[in-house]
């Protein structure tokens, strides 16, 4: 019996137990004849505890009576038949239940949020996004939640106005949620700007940045609208901004901050960008672009520099370069003011430490790698399979 399925028997067993106990009181205080409620309860309890689980929420269903006191189990049921995918048993027991007159106004708010999930769960969307619209213009209990689960449906939906809308009702000082709306008015944006709407894409940017102003996408979005209007100086400011937030996108704006450079005849305002952005990070698209850069306009590349920063942290995405650099060695070495025999042995040295980090060790029968030695291969089987990969500098 796997883990999932034994946590969902133990909580039926907990609603038996429950119901059991709702159904001694009734003894106590009958309003019809027991037997056939008791023969209901013990089959559904037998059912459970064997090997149809389904067959005992049925009878369960059958024995137990809706009142105020025993909402808690019928819920508690629905939400292990909702959680075990029986998505439409959970509706039918959620459903019964809203159609009885004895329960109060505020369990029956509760019951209506619970149905929702249920819509959610089954797809039924329009369903869904009815009930919750309704629960939170009433503004009752079960509103925040209702609210969150109605920005789900809007997000899958891609309806951004609503989400937003919806959103910013709860936002206050909620960060994550402020980040979330902030993707949100991006999306919009990016709408707006691919319809050539500018005004409408540039007031959706101001309020991305405006609701988190650490989210680099606002500013990416806001530089793209710039360009639009040939604005290219703020371009280039939205853009350092960009890559001050988060380094690791300076290659993806890279071709944005040429051409906005280029129209400013800033040929320098680039290079300057591309140093900065291998200094922060050694990126090696960045890399390379400042090498062509260099190459493009007669400029010399210090190539000892190139070796120091990607030392720093060698990856695999270095492993092009460092190659091109072997196999010319004596040329840049001598641009790099070294000698060549220690030029290639700084780059053997760095690709054979990508190479260790990189492939780690390998089954020579089925080719399975792992960051560790072993020595059972779990796909084949084989014992004593393994191997560390071959040193680069040999």
């Amino acid at each position: 019996m796997d883990w999932p399925h034994s946590i969902l028997l133990y909580i039926l067993l907990l609603v038996a137990i429950a119901a059991g106990y709702f159904l001694g009181r009734r003894e106590r205080h009958p309003k019809k004849a027991q037997s056939a409620v008791i023969k209901d309860y013990y089959q559904g309890l037998n059912f459970l505890l064997g090997d149809r689980p389904e067959l005992g929420v049925d009878r369960f269903i059958q024995a137990m009576e809706v009142s105020d006191e025993s909402i808690d189990v019928h819920l508690a049921l629905a939400g292990v038949v909702r959680r075990r995918g029986e998505v439409e048993k959970a509706i039918r027991i959620h459903q019964n239940l809203l159609a009885s007159p004895a329960l109060k106004a505020a369990n029956k708010q509760l019951i209506e949020f619970e149905l929702a999930r249920d819509y959610h769960a089954a797809g039924l969307l329009d369903r869904a996004e009815a009930l919750l619209v309704d629960i939170v213009s009433r503004r009752d209990s079960q509103e925040k939640q209702a609210a969150e689960l109605l920005l789900d449906i809007y997000e899958q939906e891609r309806d951004w106005q609503q989400a937003i809308e919806i959103g910013r009702r709860f936002a206050g000082s909620d960060t994550p949620l402020k980040a979330r709306l902030s993707h949100f008015y991006c999306e919009l944006g990016q709408g707006y700007l691919a319809q050539s709407e500018i005004k409408l894409a540039l007031e959706s940017v101001r309020s991305a940045i405006q609701m988190d102003g650490s989210n680099p996408r606002g500013h990416w979005l806001a530089a793209e609208v710039e360009y639009a209007q040939k604005h290219h100086r703020q371009v280039l400011r939205y853009l350092a901004r960009v890559v001050e937030l988060q380094p690791d996108l300076g290659i993806e704006v890279l071709d944005l901050y040429a051409r906005a450079s280029e129209s400013l005849g800033q040929e320098s305002a680039f290079l300057d960008f591309l140093v900065e952005g291998i200094q922060r990070s050694a990126d090696a698209k960045m890399l390379q672009a400042t090498i062509e850069h260099r190459r493009k306009h007669g400029l010399k590349t210090d190539y000892k520099e190139i070796l120091d920063l990607i030392a720093r942290q060698p990856r695999s995405e270095h492993f092009s370069i460092l190659l091109d650099m072997l196999n010319r060695g004596s040329q840049l070495a001598e641009d790099g003011g070294i000698s060549r025999s220690e030029f290639e042995a700084e780059v053997r040295r760095l690709l054979a430490q990508i190479a260790i980090e990189t492939q780690g060790h390998q089954c020579h029968n089925c080719g399975f790698t792992s960051h560790h030695h072993i020595w059972h291969c779990p796909t084949c089987k084989r014992w004593g399979s393994f191997s560390t990969p071959a040193s680069l500098s040999a």
